[in-house]
This record gives C-alpha cells, sequence and structure tokens, in this order.
C-alpha cells in the first residue's frame, strides 16, 4: 500500500489522492450538513447529511436561496453579498434562530457556520471549479437542543412559579383569610340574637364572605397561568360564580398538582365547559346544599370530580345519564378520556371527569 506521511501536527496519514478520498469520505459521511457555495449562490456539493435534512434527492445546481424560508428568501441575495464583501469564518445571523426550509415545505431549526475559501487562476482544473470565492455552510440540526432548552426555561418557570405561589398563598392565608373567616364568624354570632329578616340578610352576608374565600383560593392555586386567553384562575373563578347563582351556594374548588402547565388549549376548553355542566347538573338535579370540586393531574391523567350531597343519581340513571351527561361523555371521549357517574359513599353523587395530559 502507499507509504504513510507525517503532518504537521506529527499525526501519520496517508499522502496523495488516499489523502484526499479520506477527506472526501469524512465530509460525506458527516453527521452534520455540509453546502459549497459559489459566487453566484449555486450549490456545488451537498453531503448525505445535508441532503436527508433538507429532505431533496439532490441540491447541487440549485439556488441555496431555496433552502431559506420563504419570509426572508428575498433578502437572502443581499446577506450573500454583504459577506463576499467581507468574507470570514463565522456563525450565521449569529443571535438569531435560523430555519432551514425543507423540499416538503416544512421547516428544521438549524445553526449554520460559514467558511470562505477562493479557487485562484490555475487551480480550477481541481474539480472543475472556476475561480473566485466559495463557502463552505456546516449546517447542524438544532430541534432537539431547541426543545431541551423550551423545557428547560419551563421548569425554570415552574419553580419561580412554585416559590412565589407559596409566598403569596401564606400571605393570603395568615392575613386574608383568617381576616374573612373572623368576619364571618362574627357576623354569625350576631345573627344569632337578631329577628329573623334581619338574620337572613346577615347569612347572605357570611355566603358573600364564603364565596370570596373560594374566589381567592382559586386565584393563589392558579397563579402565573400562561396564554392569550386570560388567567385561569380567572376563568374558574367566573364557572363558579356562575354557579352560585343557581346553586344557591357557592361550591368548594381545590386544585392539585400543575394544572395550568400542563393543560393545551383543546382541553382548557372542554374542561371549563364540562365543569360548568357538571355544576349546572348539580343545580337541576341534586337538590344538594354543598358541592366540591377538585382538579387533578396525577400519572398522566387529568381528573376533574365533581362531589355533592344532594339525593344522588337514580339508580337507572348510574351508566346511562340524561343528555348533559352524555355531553360530558363526549367531550371526554374526544381527548381521549372519560366520564363516570355515580352514587357517593355517604350519599349524593360524584362525577368524574378524566381525560390524558
Amino acid at each position: 500500500g502507499p507509504e504513510p506521511t507525517r503532518s504537521h501536527g506529527g499525526v501519520s496519514l496517508y499522502g496523495g489522492a488516499m489523502r484526499t478520498r479520506l477527506v472526501e469520505q469524512a465530509t460525506e459521511l458527516a453527521p452534520d450538513g455540509v453546502l459549497i457555495v459559489d459566487s453566484q449562490g449555486t450549490i456545488v456539493y451537498a453531503n448525505r447529511s445535508m441532503l436527508t435534512m433538507a429532505a431533496r434527492d439532490e441540491l447541487v445546481g440549485t439556488s441555496v436561496d431555496e433552502l431559506v424560508p420563504g419570509a426572508v428568501r428575498g433578502r437572502h441575495s443581499r446577506y450573500r453579498d454583504a459577506y463576499a464583501a467581507q468574507p470570514a469564518q463565522r456563525p450565521m445571523g449569529s443571535g438569531l434562530e435560523l430555519t432551514l426550509e425543507r423540499g416538503d415545505a416544512s421547516q428544521l431549526p438549524v445553526e449554520i457556520s460559514l467558511s470562505p475559501f477562493r479557487v485562484d487562476e490555475g487551480d480550477e482544473g481541481d474539480g472543475g471549479h472556476l475561480p473566485g470565492l466559495y463557502v463552505i455552510a456546516a449546517v447542524r440540526d438544532i430541534t432537539e437542543r431547541r426543545a431541551n432548552l423550551q423545557r428547560l426555561a419551563v421548569a425554570a418557570q415552574q419553580l419561580a412559579l412554585v416559590a412565589e405561589r407559596e409566598r403569596i398563598g401564606r400571605d393570603l392565608h395568615d392575613v386574608v383569610l383568617q381576616h374573612l373567616y373572623g368576619l364571618g364568624l362574627s357576623v354569625q354570632a350576631i345573627a344569632a340574637g337578631t329577628d329573623p329578616v334581619t338574620e337572613v340578610r346577615l347569612e347572605g352576608i357570611v355566603d358573600e364572605i364564603d364565596r370570596a374565600i373560594a374566589e381567592v383560593r382559586t386565584i393563589v392555586f392558579t397563579l402565573g397561568s400562561r396564554g392569550g386567553r386570560g388567567a385561569f384562575g380567572q376563568e374558574l373563578a367566573d364557572v363558579v360564580a356562575q354557579a352560585s347563582r343557581v346553586l344557591g351556594f357557592t361550591p368548594g374548588i381545590r386544585l392539585v398538582g400543575p394544572v395550568e402547565s400542563v393543560l393545551t388549549d383543546a382541553a382548557r376548553t372542554e374542561m371549563v365547559a364540562s365543569l360548568r355542566e357538571a355544576l349546572g347538573n348539580v343545580a337541576r338535579h341534586a337538590s344538594a346544599t354543598r358541592a366540591d370540586v377538585v382538579i387533578a393531574v396525577e400519572g398522566g391523567w387529568l381528573d376533574v370530580t365533581v362531589t355533592d350531597n344532594g339525593v344522588g343519581p337514580p339508580e337507572a340513571g348510574i351508566g346511562r345519564g340524561g343528555h348533559g351527561l352524555v355531553n360530558l361523555r363526549e367531550r371526554a371521549q374526544a381527548l381521549g378520556g372519560n366520564c363516570t357517574l355515580e352514587r357517593g359513599p355517604a350519599g349524593g353523587a360524584v362525577l368524574t371527569w378524566r381525560v390524558p395530559h
């Protein structure tokens, strides 16, 4: 075989044609995409990884502008001209989020590094390339990296949210809620020694205090909700307030786990509508004086449980239910879940609406 030669770094390498072949194979089999583009923006080389990344059968002979998303494609030739005026080895679009437009019109997040080299007169016979400036672009798929960064950002946000929620929760519990409890007890004590009309009025004030306590608790549990459709806590508070007017009392509500962080827009829409339907069913059928809602995230499931102390579902209604229960089941099933209605262990009814997250 050919004799090895010694490189400047002291590493034994084959020389001549063998070295050229090794370099070509290393480039062709590199995990990152490699492009070589001439001064006109025409691709003169693309390795296998680049073709896979771009979801194309061939790139040689096409314009590199075709790999640029349509929104910025018209400006890309100006960027190439500016780079040609001051060529240097550097990352492309430093500080920007770059995307590659693939053959199927989808877009891939990438990181691109540029390295210029020049073919001089007399070198054009090597590979048939004309004299002029060429640019090597190393293209790396950063889909997984970007997803990891997003997960880290969400985790950091959740940690900050938990700390802030605990602080505000302590303040509300130690100051606001205790004050409301005290007011409620004082009003009840006054009501015990007054005439019936005044007693009814004072009982109404106690109900308002209970409603305020429930709404404060809901807001505490849902601090920091994301999205453009409004605070999740406020949306739940609105449902509770609407239900209170038809129930004649304020239902309790409690959240267990990071409910707002796992809800998609679709699941949130269906869950809120189902909660409104469930409380409406309690008002219409249960003859209850108490209802409690628990929204919990556990084991990959989002559970909404509505418990009341009413008359309970009729034996014939368990497992079937009327139109309202059918709606609840259909909403859950549309998200891959289910809805059940059972008698409570101490009477009343227990409705469980469950969907995966």
